[in-house]
């Protein structure tokens, strides 16, 4: 059938109706960086989150709607959209939504020797429908590391299905805080990642550290340009993605100062056929 906005209001309380979104975040680090909301308790969560499996353990790295932290929405009898995103804090920022599809932890920063993930699977056939071109490789700040600038270098599976390619990320000489995140940027890869094999530091940075590789797929994103004042992107402005079932939706927010934050707002997800 036709999406209507009709549809897409009915299914907003099909889905049980709009979602609140009250976060607490610490300090950020500073202009233009991400601070994951994972492990921070809140709506539209039930719980705060918890560091993933290290990259030893071989298993449970595809976290899911039912994994803590995660939003928790039901899986739909039809199919499940964002509907729209709304925020509201004390200075600008931007708010993402998206789906977590595989993480690890339990990196250490204070070595150059290449630390391979055990087993590190494939990714959910039914949450990864382009075989991980829009699938992003983060680093995960879980444990500050050493303040001695390096490069951090990724290797796995691109986009095109070629293993042994690389992502980057320039790590500061000054230690990013607990719970910080950034993308990685490619190296030799071409688009996403479908498999992340191992992490490698160019530098000690000498202080262990212990930071992890999550792959992300952005699902939607509003920016609050006005302190106290409310912003909202509709379905059309957010292009009515689909929520795949047993998606673990979660929030980053993207800082324009180094200042505690309150994220207000509402999460919109519509049930409908399409």
């Amino acid at each position: 059938m036709a999406i209507t906005v009709d549809n897409i209001a009915a299914g907003l309380y099909t889905a049980g109706g709009p979602r609140q979104i009250q976060q607490v975040l610490p300090t950020m680090e500073g202009a233009a960086t991400w601070h994951s909301m994972w492990k921070i308790a809140g709506p539209p969560k039930a719980a705060a989150g918890a560091n993933p499996p290290a990259y030893t353990v071989g298993s449970g790295y595809i976290p899911t709607r039912a994994t803590s932290g995660a939003v928790g929405q039901a899986n739909p009898t039809n199919s499940l959209f964002l509907a729209f995103l709304r925020a509201r804090a004390a200075v600008v920022g931007t708010l993402i939504l998206f789906d977590r599809v595989w993480a690890c932890s339990g990196f250490a920063t204070n070595t150059t020797s290449t630390q391979t993930v055990t087993t590190p699977g494939t990714l959910t056939a039914g949450r990864d429908p382009l075989s991980g071109l829009d699938v992003w490789p983060w680093i995960e700040i879980y444990t500050a590391p050493g303040a001695t600038g390096a490069t951090w270098t990724l290797t796995g599976t691109d986009s095109t299905g070629t293993t042994g390619r690389t992502w980057t990320y320039a790590h500061p000489a000054n230690a990013e805080t607990a719970g910080q995140t950034a993308p990685m940027l490619p190296g030799t890869a071409i688009g996403g990642c479908q498999v992340a094999t191992s992490l490698a530091c160019s530098v000690s940075s000498g202080t262990a550290g212990d930071v992890g590789i999550t792959l992300r797929r952005e699902l939607g994103s509003v920016s609050v340009t006005n302190a106290y004042m409310d912003a909202v992107v509709d379905f059309a402005q957010v292009g009515l993605p689909e929520i795949f079932d047993d998606a673990c939706l979660e929030t980053v927010w993207l800082a324009s100062a180094t200042t505690t934050v309150t994220v207000f707002g509402r999460l919109g997800l519509s049930e409908m056929t399409p």
